[in-house]
């Protein structure tokens, strides 16, 4: 279901198939996969250096997304990581399994049980209009 996603190009700021980031990767997931606009963060964020605006967006309340444990991660949760104190964030594809786009690669489907992802794993939320159908 996700494996069409692999192998689409990073860009900055980028919101489509022609190139994209991790925050644009989850938007083009869920308006195609799930019919869900999510708002584009095109002027919240400068690069990919300032992604406090996901970890804000996920962990501080001021968005639709809900915690969800590990062992209840369901495909399209969004996984959020952190290398170095900055966020990055991927879909959940499977499981223990991460899609997800960083600079200089392209989109890819990794374990998160692996040593590179494993310790940037922060956490798993839900958008709340997939909780209600969840719960």
């Amino acid at each position: 279901m996700l494996d069409a996603y692999v192998g689409l190009p990073f860009a900055e700021r980028g919101r489509s198939r022609a190139g994209l980031d991790c925050w644009g990767l989850v938007c083009l997931v869920y308006a195609e996969q799930l019919g869900l606009d999510l708002p584009r963060l095109d002027e919240a964020y400068v690069s990919t250096a300032d992604r406090e605006t996901l970890q804000q967006l996920v962990c501080e309340g001021r968005s639709a997304w809900i915690e969800v444990p590990a062992d209840k991660a369901e495909i399209f949760d969004v996984v959020l990581m952190s290398n170095l104190g900055v966020p990055h964030i991927g879909l959940v594809a499977g499981p223990r399994l991460v899609l997800h786009v960083e600079d200089g690669a392209d989109a890819t489907i990794e374990p998160l049980s692996g040593a590179r992802l494993a310790r940037r794993l922060r956490g798993f939320f839900r958008h709340e209009s997939r909780h209600a159908a969840c719960v």
